[in-house]
Parts: C-alpha cells; sequence; structure tokens
C-alpha cells in the first residue's frame, strides 16, 4: 500500500546524499592576518551545500534552490596559504519544499595533517518560477544520520 502511494504521488527516493567540494587557499583568499578569510569559508559552504541539492533536483519540476539559512558557524582553527580545504556536504532530512544539508569543512596543511576548521547546517528550499515547490524527493525509511554524520571522525 505504500509503495502504490509513492508511485501516486511521484516521489522518487534520494539515493545520492553527500558530495565533496575543495579548493586551495591563494593569497587573495586571506584575511589581513594571514588566515582564510571567513567570508570565503561561508561562500564555499554554500556552494558546497548546493550541490547535493542541485543533483537531487535534476529531471524534476523545480528549477532552482535557494539558501533559506546557514546555523551557526564557529571557526575552530585557521586555514593558511596553500592549505588544501574541504567541504563535506550530506542531506539530511527532507522537508516537503525544504532540504537540509551538513557541511563539514577541513584543512589539509603542507605536511598533510588534517583538521577540522568548522561545520554548518544549511536549509533550502526548492524553487519553480520563484516560489516554494515540492522536490517530490523523500529519504528511505532506514535512513537516519549517524551522529558519524555530525561528528565525523578524521585519522
Amino acid at each position: 500500500m505504500e509503495t502504490e502511494s509513492i508511485a501516486e504521488t511521484g516521489k522518487r527516493e534520494l539515493k545520492n546524499k553527500s558530495s565533496i567540494h575543495s579548493f586551495t587557499v591563494f593569497p587573495d583568499d586571506l584575511n589581513y592576518k594571514g588566515a582564510l578569510f571567513g567570508g570565503k569559508i561561508l561562500s564555499e559552504i554554500d556552494i558546497a551545500g548546493l550541490t547535493p541539492v542541485r543533483r537531487m533536483l535534476y529531471n524534476t519540476a523545480c528549477d532552482t534552490a535557494v539558501t533559506a539559512s546557514i546555523d551557526r558557524v564557529d571557526f575552530l582553527k585557521p586555514a593558511k596559504l596553500g592549505d588544501i580545504v574541504e567541504l563535506t556536504a550530506t542531506i539530511y532530512k527532507l522537508g516537503r519544499t525544504s532540504i537540509h544539508v551538513f557541511v563539514y569543512v577541513t584543512k589539509e596543511d603542507e605536511y598533510g595533517k588534517i583538521e577540522k576548521i568548522c561545520d554548518a547546517h544549511l536549509v533550502f528550499v526548492s524553487l519553480k518560477d520563484g516560489k516554494p515547490y515540492p522536490h517530490n524527493h523523500y529519504l528511505p525509511k532506514e535512513y537516519a544520520p549517524s551522529d558519524n554524520l555530525f561528528n565525523p571522525c578524521i585519522s
């Protein structure tokens, strides 16, 4: 019965929930103290968060998604010139038009040491013609984000 209702509503199970985005810190990305500018990280978090959302919206009636909110971001460590910054974005919750994404950010220095810089929760809203529009995706019932999603272990 539940399968029939899913077929009738046209909902699709979301299978690809994550994406990885990275960049290298260049001189134009630094603040006056020589650390990666916070605004650059926020911009990259937004871009990284949108990537799995865009992929989710392929072949749907939605024409775009916008950032509705970014939760608190605490900068734990600075990134320096030449560091590789990696952002892992994972969709962990879906509403009718809302898409919740967790972004985990690390830096890798010139010696290969990897450290967490920050993380953030973002909410995107799927749109059609500039108005909220149902994306018609669902997460499988057995999918529940593990504690490892929000506290990944870096070795």
